[in-house]
């Protein structure tokens, strides 16, 4: 599923940059990581960005907790 399609990329680009350890974990360094380094047009994809940012943190935060 396309996540932007300003600068295109999809739910399984985002889930990889989340799990990449050199990308901080927020909404700026996220979407350039997706995006190839570009700013967002739009801006309708950051709510989504940021509620998968939250949920990895989450999941992150439990798995540790184990």
């Amino acid at each position: 599923m396309y996540i932007c399609v300003c600068n295109p990329f999809t739910d399984k680009d985002l889930d990889s940059a989340l799990k990449d350890d050199t990308v901080k974990n927020n909404a700026s360094a996220v979407y350039k990581a997706c995006s190839g380094g570009e700013k967002p047009c739009c801006g309708t994809c950051i709510c989504e960005i940021r509620e998968r940012i939250n949920a990895h943190n989450a999941e992150a935060m439990l798995l540790a907790a184990e």
